[in-house]
């Protein structure tokens, strides 16, 4: 199993380029309303606090196929939850 800290990371590193993101098109583009971008920011910020906060308890300890299982699960769920959002950034 990889380490939960470098997961923690991965995880703050891509929320934290996403809500940058964001914010550099709202700076390009004076156009996009501030409450869409505030909103899909809180979005982000949301699943950031609840991915790394569910990768702290993988339940099972006890178990490695149980561990293993519910962090492959829990990748899957983040990069969808990713893909979700990248593409409401890009249709802004």
């Amino acid at each position: 199993m990889a380490s939960r800290r470098k997961l923690k990371k991965t995880i703050q590193f891509v929320c934290t380029e996403l809500i940058t993101d964001v914010y550099f098109r709202l700076l390009l583009n004076k156009k996009i309303d501030e409450k869409v971008v505030e909103t899909l920011v809180l979005k982000i910020i949301d699943t950031s606090r609840d991915f790394t906060l569910r990768s702290n308890r993988p339940g099972g300890k006890q178990n490695p196929a149980s561990v293993k299982s519910y962090y492959r699960s829990h990748y899957k769920v983040w990069n969808e939850k990713t893909a979700e959002i990248i593409k409401e950034i890009e249709s802004i």
